[in-house]
């Protein structure tokens, strides 16, 4: 008799791997019953898998409607044969699905197939500042911390920098609206995500923005050492102007905290 580890194991084999090759090992588990082992896993494994699909739908708006559900699909369907859930949560289920959308990637695919991927990057990275910690409920910084020497920053859990050889921006505004998606702009595009007031917004950076929010980073430093490390190569005064007017925005977007 298998232990309920080899059991849970097995069944999840069953209704998560290729069908029905992995139902008769499982149904030989299965306490007797007047329906046949395939047909009550072929039940639970339809059920299941769809439930799936749909929490990949739900995570992957933007790029469903891209590819269109079909082949959105296929895809999703592969990841979850590939990729089983390994914890209870749905939110841990898409988590690997950009790397595998990497990983499979024809070798001699064209640059046009990073599209799907980053836009996975971009969509996962979303989910997850659904759900870290936030700016909510903290003391903002001061709009003029960049002035004091000693003021420090840092970036909240909930704020993500991107590199992206495609501008995303139209794409999820017409997704979130219910349009037709347009095709993205291949171009270097530099984007933040952020969360203020439980609300996620997507923020195209300039350069010398996007190295400073870097600079600053997730453990905090300096505001204005910060700002100088960023400015490497351009001029100093005029990037630290530009973020002295900034910074009341990106404290207000939640961008940025006090560290």
């Amino acid at each position: 008799m298998p232990d309920l580890a080899d059991l849970q194991a097995a069944l999840q084999q069953a209704v998560t791997g290729p069908a029905p090759e992995t139902w008769g090992r499982a149904g030989a588990l299965l306490a007797p019953s007047p329906m046949s082992p395939e047909r009550r896993l072929s039940l639970y494994a339809h059920g299941y898998r769809a439930r799936l699909l749909d929490s990949l739908r739900r995570e992957f708006p933007a790029l469903c409607a891209l590819m269109g559900s079909t082949v959105f699909d296929l895809f999703a369907e592969g990841y979850i044969e590939a990729c089983p859930p390994g914890t209870p949560s749905l939110h841990d289920l898409g988590g690997r699905f950009p790397a595998w959308l990497e990983q499979t990637r024809p070798a001699d695919a064209g640059e046009e197939a990073q599209l799907p991927i980053q836009l996975a990057r971009l969509e996962r990275a979303w989910s997850g500042a659904l759900r870290a910690p936030g700016p909510e409920g903290l003391t903002p910084p001061p709009p003029d911390l960049l002035l004091h020497p000693s003021g420090r920053l840092k970036l909240p859990g909930t704020t993500v920098l991107l590199r992206l050889d495609f501008d995303f921006a139209p794409l999820l505004a017409a997704v979130a609206e219910g349009n037709p998606p347009p095709t993205p702009q291949a171009r270097p595009t530099l984007v933040a995500i952020a969360r203020s007031n439980y609300r996620i917004s997507l923020h195209t950076l300039s350069p010398g923005r996007f190295a400073w929010l870097r600079a600053l980073g997730h453990d905090g430093a300096p505001a204005l050492a910060a700002a100088a490390t960023a400015a490497e190569g351009e001029d100093p005064g005029a990037l630290l102007a530009d973020l002295v007017l900034w910074l009341p925005m990106a404290i207000q977007a939640g961008l940025v905290i006090a560290d």
